[in-house]
């Protein structure tokens, strides 16, 4: 069966046992008590950013930091994983536990996407750097021709379409405190995120602040959402559990 996804995936493994190992969940790991996928999704993860990173540096040379940040958020989220796992037909491989395949796992967005980051990793190890980067710009390249950005994109835009993809909430923002004359304010603007202060964000108006802070808020994400996959950590989750009281304005 692992032979068909390897012809879609256009790389076969001199290690069979690599792949499966990147299509265990934890769950059947579990049951099972095999390896599951998540050091090579970690792994994978890695190698995944190195290229898009690598990729949008030479293709772009123009681009300032904030829109290369942009166009790698879109290539790396997990929606866009997810759509290359869907188009791998890659949930009818996955190895999952029985509560995982009651409760369809094989069409969760998270669980397509750790899988697609834990082959990046398995091929990375079954080959070497520029055998993954290959079959990386292979499926990754034409979903560059989808990002949307324009000069009015933004990372508020990133992180409010981030919340409502994966958490189903938004950020709000609030006004902490100004400061200087009147030709020369600064504004610091504090995000929140189910009413936790996630980033403060500084700057010479209301919106740069956001921006700041919302940029800040992105990189956090990032961070937590790779320190969950070995330590759990997360404790925000789709179930829009309550993080203290929401300020009562902003926008």
């Amino acid at each position: 069966m692992l032979d068909q996804l390897q012809k879609h995936i256009g790389y076969q493994f001199k290690n069979k046992d690599l792949l499966k190992q990147a299509l265990t969940h934890r769950s059947y790991a579990h049951e099972k008590k095999v390896k599951d996928n998540e050091r090579l999704e970690f792994l994978g993860d890695a190698v995944l950013e190195l290229v898009v990173r690598d990729y949008l540096f030479h293709k772009y040379p123009d681009l300032n930091e904030g829109c290369l940040s942009q166009f790698k958020e879109f290539l790396v989220g997990e929606g866009t994983l997810a759509e290359i796992a869907r188009f791998l037909e890659l949930g009818k491989y996955l190895y999952l536990g029985k509560g995982e395949i009651q409760a369809h796992g094989e069409e969760k967005t998270s669980i397509l996407a750790d899988a697609v980051e834990a082959i990046i990793g398995a091929i990375y190890l079954d080959s070497n750097f520029l055998t993954a980067s290959q079959v990386v710009k292979q499926f990754f390249l034409p979903w560059l021709d989808k990002i949307k950005f324009n000069a009015n994109s933004d990372y508020k835009t990133l992180l409010q379409n981030w919340l409502q993809q994966d958490y189903h909430i938004l950020p709000r923002y609030h006004i902490l405190k100004t400061s200087g004359p009147d030709h020369d304010k600064e504004f610091e603007v504090g995000v929140y995120i189910q009413g936790k202060l996630w980033a403060i964000g500084k700057g010479k108006s209301r919106k740069a602040a956001e921006q700041m802070a919302a940029k800040m808020v992105l990189k956090k994400l990032r961070s937590v959402k790779k320190e969950k996959k070995t330590c759990a950590s997360l404790k925000m989750s789709k179930s829009s559990t309550r993080i203290g009281k929401e300020k009562p304005q902003g926008n």
